[in-house]
């Protein structure tokens, strides 16, 4: 929650690759292993495919990608003090999902940076994800933590989404750090089928917004991944 896990987070991981999906028609056998696999959860590689890879995002030093760990997936440990606020993080960080993409975007002259967490999910889980976080964020006002660096308190407003995807909500968050700082932190989460992706940018200064542009590009590329 505080700054040094910030700046620990944009430290790089391997960037993504490119894959071109192919729209070739299926064989009875490949139509006969699609149908089995319709409503599962996209493969690790296959999701990561569909991140930003470097060179793609204007401004940015790197795009690194990540694989989370099983604590990542986790909303916090211990649990927060509000438990509507516990299933808004885990919404975040895709907790439960089968497969779990992170992205950083490490922006040049841009301390914070940013993130973002793409989640598949089996059948509807999805829908189910993202239903439990809209229903989370009509009583999550704040809540209290604890990280390796301490105690925080975190304050929590919803704001206006972007029309994005199937359905999109978006949130604020503003943490006070032992050094006097405020991290403010923007979060817009978008299902489009079975995959959610949530975009977040961190400031210290000022109001934290992810780009609009990036949002759409990514939640466009899902979309044609799945055929919508």
């Amino acid at each position: 929650m505080f700054g040094g896990n910030v700046r620990r987070v944009l430290a790089g991981a391997a960037a993504a690759a490119v894959v071109v999906l192919s729209g070739a028609a299926c064989s009875g056998q490949d139509a006969d292993t699609k149908e089995a696999k319709k409503g599962a959860a996209v493969p690790y590689d296959e999701l990561r495919a569909l991140a930003f890879r470097d060179g793609e995002v204007p401004n940015v030093h790197d795009t690194p990608v990540q694989e989370p760990s099983p604590r990542m997936s986790e909303p916090t440990a211990p649990p927060v003090s509000n438990a509507s606020c516990g299933t808004v993080l885990a919404a975040v960080n895709g907790a439960g999902a089968p497969t779990v993409v992170r992205q950083v975007f490490n922006w040049k002259d841009d301390l914070w940076g940013g993130s973002s967490t793409l989640a598949s999910y089996d059948g509807d889980g999805a829908r189910q994800a993202f239903a439990r976080l809209r229903s989370s964020l009509t009583t999550c006002a704040s809540y209290d933590g604890v990280t390796a660096e301490g105690p925080y308190t975190t304050e929590l407003t919803a704001t206006a989404a972007p029309r994005v995807g199937d359905e999109a909500l978006a949130f604020r968050t503003a943490t006070p750090t032992k050094d006097g700082l405020v991290l403010h932190r923007e979060h817009v989460v978008v299902r489009t089928g079975g995959i959610t992706a949530t975009f977040t940018k961190v400031e210290a200064v000022g109001d934290a917004r992810f780009p609009r542009q990036l949002i759409r590009r990514q939640v466009e590329r899902l979309e044609e991944a799945q055929g919508r």
